[in-house]
């Protein structure tokens, strides 16, 4: 929850990686949070992998960005 108030960070928790995909994806998410009680260690290094193998789109998810970003400051 705290990493999210830090500038510049966009941290998003994931437990599967279809949403770690979706996080860098559509969010350009720079963090990964995954909890240590829900997720196995095998399936977490896979999380990991996803997350670190997509790139952000762009295009429409772009103006979502921005705006986090001027939210920021």
């Amino acid at each position: 929850m705290a990493a999210n108030k830090v500038k510049g960070i966009r941290c998003g928790v994931c437990s599967d990686t279809f949403s770690a995909r979706m996080i860098r994806q559509h969010n350009d998410a720079n963090m990964l949070s995954i909890g240590s009680r829900i997720v196995g260690e095998g399936l977490a290094l896979d999380i990991v992998d996803a997350f670190l193998i997509a790139e952000f789109e762009g295009g429409r998810h772009a103006d979502r960005v921005a705006m986090i970003v001027e939210l920021e400051g």
